[in-house]
């Protein structure tokens, strides 16, 4: 029986494993890398979808090719590792952070350890349906789970981007406008047909509601008096209830978290801009304890569903992935406190 281990070994080279399973090694491609390369830069994951993962973007061409190798070795037998304790490790079997191992069947069935679903990967191709495309889908999704637990102190590390900073770095000066001024600079950042809404949570579901939905060039001429709250989507036109069904395909991934300091989801915000390019807009200062970053929306479901999975883990609210759900609007006030753009993109 093959050790996974050895074969990973055999493609990356010496591998100072961190774990039973996963460990930092040398990038395939770090003779492509454009800045210079830490120890911790790289890992293998042998369990799920073996994965090598290396922070920098320029080598993904060969980390690519070295995954396509790692994957299809391990795919040509079965293997297994006995963990302290007496606990067995399958292949497909995935290690958890806590030392429990969350079986290949459990994952391919949708059941997660302690009884969590895992997210579903939406609806699939008539020649997926018969479960192989959904079950193999639903490993990759643990697997970018299990790999993002790992990599995360790395993350706030390698990517750290503190508030202070964040507002300096800023490409337009645009943290001291006033009100009115951080509204409409806020609005430049939609297509100049996009209905937007902008209310209270609850200003939406009945007729007179549609006051809140209204072309971008209105709200130009009115201003965020109507509420403290906006979307990341557009809506079709005569709309006057907030939900998925009503949006029409334009777009921002809104990303913010309830947990993570400032300081932190910076960390979080420059690693998707920087290292997986989503196009960062804007940064909004919630005037609470948040930070809400505007990017570029992914615009495939698969994609989608998998950024999902890695940034729960990381600590973002995952419930700014629904697309009808109310974010705040820069130019409203919030307990005093004006709500207004840090950073905005040149």
């Amino acid at each position: 029986m093959i050790d996974p281990r050895q074969v990973a070994a055999g493609i990356v080279g010496a591998v100072d494993w961190q774990t039973d399973v996963s460990g930092f090694c040398r990038c395939p491609g770090e003779s492509l890398h454009t800045q210079p390369t830490g120890k911790k830069d790289c890992r293998v994951s042998v369990d799920g979808a073996p994965t090598i993962y290396c922070f920098h973007a320029s080598c993904g061409p060969a980390v690519a090719n070295a995954n396509l190798r790692l994957r299809r070795l391990l795919a040509q037998g079965q293997w297994e590792i006995i963990l302290p304790g007496g606990k067995v490790l399958r292949s497909g079997d995935i290690l958890l952070g806590d030392g429990t191992v969350k079986t290949r069947r459990e994952i391919e069935m949708g059941a997660a350890h302690n009884g969590s679903a895992l997210p579903h990967p939406g609806p699939l191709p008539p020649a997926l349906r018969a479960g192989e495309g959904e079950r193999n889908e639903r490993l990759v999704l643990a697997t970018l789970q299990a790999v993002a637990d790992r990599f995360k102190p790395e993350l706030f590390e390698k990517f750290c981007w503190p508030f202070t900073q964040i507002m300096e770095d800023s490409p337009l000066l645009v943290a001291d406008r006033d009100a009115d001024e951080q509204f409409r600079t806020w609005l430049r950042l939609w297509p100049a047909h996009c209905h937007v809404w902008i209310g209270d949570v609850y200003s939406s579901g009945k007729p007179e509601h549609r006051t809140h939905f209204r072309p971008v060039a209105e709200w130009y001429q009115i201003g965020p008096v109507m509420g403290n709250f906006t979307c990341g989507s557009s809506f079709k036109p005569g709309s006057f209830q907030r939900s998925n069904a009503n949006c029409n395909g334009t777009r921002f991934l809104v990303v913010e978290s309830d947990t993570l300091t400032k300081d932190e989801i910076g960390a979080v915000f420059a690693y998707l801009n920087h290292r997986l390019h989503f196009n960062l807009h804007a940064i909004i200062d919630t005037a609470g304890k948040s930070l809400h970053g505007w990017f570029d929306a992914p615009r495939d479901r698969q994609i989608e569903l998998r950024l999902k999975a890695m940034l729960t883990v990381f600590g973002c609210d995952p419930k700014l992935f629904t697309y009808s759900q109310p974010v705040r609007v820069p130019g409203a006030y919030r307990d005093g406190k004006l709500q207004r753009i840090v950073w905005l993109r040149g």
